[in-house]
């Protein structure tokens, strides 16, 4: 689910530290964490947490330390390249007539040559501890927003599964006319291929009895009640993470009904599987939302 957390404090008497992050939709957990080489130790504290924390999202964490005071700039200069600049410049000035040599605020123009950086130093213990409470309060944030979008996709779950629920009852009350009408099915269509020829009640139930028999549905439906059971129970009380249980339950409901599509020998009993599944369908597009 989606989610976005910040989180900003000083974590000693000349750094301060901020912490964004975002969260989209992912079946897995894909987690990225943006930040300078100088500050790689801060890395597995940020992963130990956010890891901890999520088990489901693309999660993109980024990762700012300031220091202040005079010792927290870096100045890089490139001297390989301010080295060529200067030995191209004296071939010039020795070519052509180009009077005058480079001064400082020549090369302070040139792109590249100087870098300025706030430098992260060494993170004591005590800042390593204050970064991994700051990202459980981000973390803490994120998890807030994707909460509040959880119960908005619970509640859409809920009445989705209702549906299913209904409609398998209306299947299980419908049983013995489904059968019924089997047998009804196959005396016309004798009847339609032998009109001269008298039916031999007997042999007719028996075919009748085999027919309804490769075309029994109590099993599927048996399953099919158990399966919504457990998703509506685990979408109504679940105290954590349920997005692969829901997934793993979604898949098995999509299984029976397609086995229901495949007995059906009741026009009325295929519309009711293909409206079904279409509603199952969607409960998986969404179950890959959840955490």
């Amino acid at each position: 689910m989606t989610g976005f957390g910040r989180a900003r404090r000083n974590i000693g008497p000349d750094a301060s530290a901020e912490l964004v992050v975002r969260s989209v939709n992912h079946r897995f957990l894909d987690l990225t964490v943006k930040l300078r080489e100088s500050e790689a130790s801060v890395e597995p504290v940020l992963r130990r947490v956010f890891s901890g924390a999520l088990s489901r999202g693309k999660v993109e964490v980024s990762f700012r330390l300031k220091r202040s005071g005079t010792a927290a700039h870096e100045i890089a200069v490139n001297e390989g390249l301010l080295e060529a600049v200067l030995a191209r410049f004296a071939l010039l000035a020795a070519k052509y007539p180009v009077a005058g040599s480079l001064e400082a605020r020549d090369l302070l123009v040139i792109p590249q040559i100087f870098s300025v950086e706030n430098g992260a130093g060494e993170l004591s213990p005590g800042e390593l501890a204050e970064i991994e409470s700051l990202a459980a309060e981000a973390a803490a944030a994120v998890i807030a927003m994707r909460e509040a979008e959880g119960q908005a996709v619970a509640a859409d779950l809920a009445s989705r599964i209702a549906f299913l629920q209904k409609k398998t009852g209306e299947l299980s009350a419908r049983r013995e006319e489904i059968t019924r009408k089997i047998f009804e099915t196959l005396r016309e269509r004798v009847q339609a291929l032998f009109p001269q020829t008298p039916l031999d009640s007997g042999r007719l139930e028996q075919e009748a009895a085999l027919a309804a028999d490769r075309s029994d549905i109590s099993e599927e439906l048996q399953r099919l009640e158990a399966h919504l059971a457990q998703f509506g129970g685990l979408v109504a009380s679940a105290s954590g993470p349920v997005g692969k249980r829901l997934d793993f339950l979604s898949q098995e409901i999509l299984r029976e009904l397609n086995t229901l599509g495949s007995k059906a020998r009741d026009l009325q009993l295929t519309r009711e599987v293909l409206e079904m599944k279409s509603e199952i369908e969607k409960i998986r597009e969404q179950v890959q939302n959840v955490e």
